[in-house]
């Protein structure tokens, strides 16, 4: 019995194996037809059967690129993004030091002024380690100090406005106090209507509050303190509270900007503007398909306010919406995401990036309805940035004569649009000049180098503060006396900040494989290097100032944010073996 049964067992075993065989090459055929089949990326699968009565069932799908492949492809987006970042913050630091014309000896104040970048680097970290487990509000008292001491110096250091600040103050001004824009009093700023925008806006608490140019400092150190704020939400947002508070900190001390932002310049409310849209950018992101149409709505709205805001104040805001559309084609899943969420991020998002693109297109319209007379079309407003972005002269800054294109054209012609008309013809000639004269020399390297070396300058700061210092500030002598101080701790903290982000973004990239939530923080960085990489490449475009980096200390900030999250992280070990 027994015998019969092992018997019978083996049998079933060989024909079990057999027909496994049969399947295995059936199975192989069958793929190597389908190879062998033409037509790249389409699969065609037949249900044939040796009986004529089974139907033929034949099913095409068709894969362009498979997941892998496509990650792949999102992968090398990003590493190219980041190490032109890199590269670009390389190029920076000498820019940065170049730029900043510093001399005499400066042995001294170069040690000096380290040891102290040290200090602020190290509260800085000490402090949001303590913090990071505290209440929010002790973070709110410490960013809350440092803007006092900005009370402080408004109210003890006296400012006389200039050029463009003087503009802003005079005409919201105006504004505020009932006085009507006319074009004789707007002058030549019809042209460039970011300036009336600025004016207008704060002529708002000019309203509210008072007509005093120190209304408009007031109101730029409250910007800073929201500005921080911000900064610490969407650190911590993103990264973690630990991080958020150090990046908030480092961008209260930048000391730079901690000078410039005790003037009424256009860039703390437009930074207030631009990260207001990185949080709401991040709330978006962070929706998922049972998330309500009314809810992604009213976020795609928020942006485009917050969008349109900021392209009153500077119209290179648009430089962010390509990123941002970049950063969603490129940026790499962690988890499956559904076809429903995708199509309604993309679609989302498309409409709002057409909405913004037509209202500037229209704005010149806008502007000239709201401010009740005729405003200069952005067409030459840009064709005047591009031709002072490209004088030789200059290097890409400010150029006298350029300007004087545009003054001279107001006073010959009162009817707005021949101004226009021959302003566009004047400021085409200019453009082919310059561009002639650089190809002709063969200077475009040097050209380049000069004008990333004016964007770049740190002393900014120091500069502005100095030059819209009043006649009669009894102060004037000591802040002079204090230039090389104060200049050089601007560079060597703004260098510790870029250096810094540069070992942080290559060590991401080369330890990627062994950092937790690799990509998670690939698509961070990417991100950051996405907005680092437009900015510089898009100001290198038109007319360059050092105070135009301005907008580049959010995203470095942030970088420095991944950086204290790498050093600090808990229950996590890093295995530091590269493999290649």
């Amino acid at each position: 019995m027994n015998n019969q049964f092992n018997q019978y067992s083996r049998t079933n075993r060989q024909l079990t194996r057999e027909s496994s065989r049969k399947h295995y090459r059936h199975q192989r055929n069958s793929s190597v037809s389908a190879a062998l089949s033409p037509g790249f990326g389409i699969n065609t699968r037949s249900g044939k059967h040796q009986s004529n009565s089974a139907p033929t069932r034949e099913s095409l799908h068709i894969h362009f690129f498979e997941d892998a492949t496509r990650d792949q492809i999102k992968k090398i987006g990003q590493y190219v993004a980041i190490l032109v970042s890199i590269f670009l913050l390389i190029f920076m630091v000498v820019a940065s030091w170049k730029g900043s014309d510093m001399t005499g000896h400066l042995g001294l104040p170069i040690f000096t002024m380290t040891l102290v970048s040290v200090l602020l680097f190290g509260f800085s970290y000490l402090t949001a380690s303590y913090m990071s487990n505290k209440s929010f509000v002790f973070l709110v008292l410490v960013l809350l100090a440092i803007e006092l001491v900005k009370v402080f110096i408004v109210l003890t250091y006296q400012i006389g406005p200039t050029s463009d600040y003087w503009n802003y103050h005079y005409l919201a001004y105006a504004r505020a106090s009932g006085i009507p824009w006319t074009r004789h009093l707007v002058g030549i700023n019809s042209s460039w209507p970011h300036v009336l925008n600025i004016a207008f806006l704060y002529s708002i608490p000019y309203s509210l509050i008072g007509t005093n140019f120190v209304t408009s400092q007031l109101i730029n150190i409250a910007f800073t303190f929201f500005d921080a704020l911000l900064i610490y939400k969407l650190s911590a947002s993103i990264i973690n509270k630990q991080a958020g508070i150090f990046s908030a900190l480092i961008f209260s001390l930048i000391p730079a900007y901690f000078m410039y932002s005790i003037l009424n310049g256009a860039e703390p409310m437009f930074l207030t503007f631009v990260l207001g849209l990185l949080v709401s950018f991040d709330t978006f992101m962070k929706r998922d398909e049972y998330t309500t149409n009314q809810r992604w709505l009213t976020n795609t709205l928020t942006m485009f306010i917050l969008a349109i805001l900021a392209y009153m104040v500077r119209p290179t805001i648009a430089i962010w919406l390509v990123a941002g559309l970049l950063f969603l084609l490129f940026r790499r899943d962690t988890r499956r995401v559904s076809p429903t969420l995708r199509l309604k991020r993309y679609s989302f998002f498309l409409g709002f990036m057409a909405v913004f693109f037509i209202f500037s297109s229209l704005s010149a319209n806008v502007y000239s309805g709201l401010y009740g007379m005729q405003i200069g079309s952005n067409n030459n407003l840009n064709k005047y940035s591009l031709a002072t972005g490209t004088s030789p002269s200059t290097d890409g800054a400010y150029n006298k004569e350029i300007y004087g294109i545009m003054e001279k054209n107001y006073k010959k012609y009162p009817d707005p649009h021949q101004m226009e008309t021959h302003i566009n013809a004047d400021l085409n000639r200019q453009i082919n000049q310059n561009v002639s004269t650089l190809n002709h020399s063969g200077h475009w390297g040097i050209f380049l180098d000069q004008k990333y070396t004016a964007f770049s300058a740190e002393n900014y700061g120091y500069n502005w503060l100095l030059y819209n210092t009043a006649k009669g500030n009894k102060h004037t002598g000591n802040f002079y006396s204090m230039k090389q101080s104060l200049v050089t701790l601007s560079v060597i903290f703004f260098e510790f900040i870029l250096v810094l982000c540069i070992i942080t973004m290559s060590f991401i990239l080369l330890f990627a494989p062994i950092i937790p939530d690799s990509v998670a923080m690939q698509n961070k960085l990417f991100y950051l290097s996405l907005l680092l990489d437009g900015f510089i490449i898009g100001s290198m475009i038109f007319e360059v100032q050092g105070r135009y980096h301005t907008i580049l200390y959010l995203p470095l900030v942030l970088i420095l944010g991944l950086g204290i999250k790498l050093l600090t992280e808990r229950g996590h070990k890093l295995n530091l073996n590269l493999t290649i």
